[in-house]
């Protein structure tokens, strides 16, 4: 989350134990705290439904239309998210601050008017009532927003307000259905819409720090079409990074195995459930890329480009690129030993308690299994992010489609051997792509000087693309519009 690394940079700076507990503590905190708190929402409602004498069959509805609403808005607001993150940092370095709120707006309406009709559509084909259909549209569409909001507010380290934000969602989530309950409404129709009105509550609390963090800027939502145009591979990357994430599950909920919740509501609990639990394993992966990047990377990082920019001699450049590819690999290397512990242990001893709670043997396999796949998944995304970090934007679409497409295929191909195979896949998926991200990233640091010197432009040249025009064209309507606008405001005074 950008932002952070100041706080940690602060927090570390002692160097004592007790301020590298804080340090690690903050970043798990704020980089998978929302996470944590999804979770213990989800139980606490279905909990709430028990409690009120719901049906296991409308707890399982509940489920399914919460992992679809969150795997699917993740899947839609990803692809715009690396995009917002370059835009954003564009903006703030190049002192456009009044172009940041536009964009905001700007990508939140296209995803909503690419997202919302097609989950209109696909509601419509399950057998919900009116009102839970709306609930359900309602907060898809919140999910969409709010993600794109974390983002813009972790840019300008709002990143406490991000957590107690969500938490507060949580908090009027759980309130709203009790209150329905309570009223008398319908275990699933309760959950839905607190879900709905609690996210919506969410919404409004971000919208309100965002406009008091960023200038509001004008009203044209097509100002972040040159970068678009310049940056578009972005998008694809953040597609098939969410691909590659939750390929592996879709390929299981086309199988044989899946379970019919509705007709054209399927899911794969054997499948879905292990991998659910071995996601959580890579949070401590995470946090430790996250505090090593911000605290001991990205100084040297700084003192490199601080010596391109800034008259250092060729033996000082190359003397700063020695430092920093060796932290930069002295780092993923800790990050990947720590992580192989957590993964074992969690593979040695978490999966035999999980047996105790109700998973099955060959559930339990798939577990240990994918504990070792999101490991290297993990490696992969950390891999791609400094791709990016290094502006290799090509790299980095390239890894996410290999990834992509080998946990897609991969997956398919492990169905045949039978559920004892379930998870190899994604395992062969990660290590392949793993190993090529680290190869690209090796290789591009050694050719980091040509890549800096001679493969930028002399002159900027330029672009004449269909999403320039549109930007020209809605700045134009735009400046008309204020133009039209000064003279009656004018006149009132």
């Amino acid at each position: 989350m950008a932002g952070i690394g100041f706080e940690l940079k602060k927090v570390f700076r002692t160097g004592s134990i007790l301020a590298a507990v804080r340090g690690y503590s903050l970043a798990a905190v704020v980089t998978e705290g929302p996470m944590v708190l999804m979770i213990l929402l989800l139980a606490a409602l279905r909990g709430l439904m028990t409690a009120a004498g719901a049906p296991y069959r409308e707890r399982e509805q509940f489920l399914f239309l919460m992992t679809y609403e969150m795997i699917f808005s993740l899947l839609a607001s990803g692809t715009v998210l690396l995009f917002a993150d370059r835009f954003i940092s564009d903006c703030i370095y190049q002192r456009r601050a009044r172009d940041i709120l536009p964009s905001f707006f700007g990508l939140v309406f296209f995803l909503l008017l690419a997202g919302a009709p097609a989950a209109w559509a696909y509601l419509c084909t399950l057998p919900l009532g009116p009102g839970l259909r709306l609930a359900a549209l309602l907060l898809f569409c919140a999910l969409l927003a709010v993600w794109v909001q974390m983002s813009y507010l972790s840019a300008v380290k709002r990143y406490g307000l991000v957590v107690l934000g969500f938490a507060a969602g949580a908090a009027a989530a759980l309130a709203v259905t009790f209150g329905l309950l309570r009223a008398g409404a319908g275990a699933l129709d309760a959950a839905v819409w607190g879900m709905a009105l609690g996210f919506l509550a969410l919404l409004f609390l971000y919208m309100g720090q965002l406009l008091r963090c960023y200038p509001l800027g004008g009203w044209n939502l097509l100002g972040f079409f040159p970068a678009l145009e310049r940056y578009r591979g972005l998008l694809l990357t953040g597609l098939l990074l969410g691909l590659g994430l939750y390929g592996h599950n879709f390929v299981f909920w086309g199988s044989e195995y899946r379970v019919r919740v509705f007709d054209t509501g399927v899911y794969c609990a054997r499948y879905d459930v292990p991998a659910f639990f071995a996601t959580l394993t890579i949070v401590p992966m995470l946090v430790q890329f996250v505090v090593g990047l911000e605290t001991r990377f990205a100084p040297r990082h700084r003192a490199y480009f601080d010596a391109v920019l800034y008259g250092g001699r060729l033996e000082d450049i190359r003397a700063a690129k020695t430092e920093m590819q060796a932290v930069l690999y002295a780092e993923l290397a800790h990050m990947m030993q720590m992580q192989l512990i957590v993964s074992i242990a969690a593979a040695a001893f978490l999966g035999n308690y999980l047996q105790t709670v109700g998973l099955d043997e060959t559930m339990a396999g798939t577990f240990r299994l994918l504990c070792f796949g999101y490991c290297l998944y993990g490696l992969v995304k950390c891999g791609i992010v400094m791709l990016l970090y290094f502006d290799d934007r090509a790299g980095a679409c390239r890894a996410a489609g290999l990834f992509a497409a080998l946990s897609l295929g991969g997956s398919a191909l492990s169905l045949a051997p039978g559920p004892d195979a379930w998870g190899l896949g994604f395992v062969l998926a990660g290590a392949a792509c793993a190993v090529w991200v680290l190869r690209r990233l090796h290789r591009y640091l050694d050719e980091l000087e040509y890549h800096v010197f001679c493969r930028q432009p002399l002159l900027e040249v330029p672009r004449r693309g269909v999403l320039c025009r549109a930007e020209q064209m809605a700045a134009r309507a735009d400046r008309a519009f204020a133009q039209r606008r000064e003279p009656v405001e004018t006149h009132r005074e």
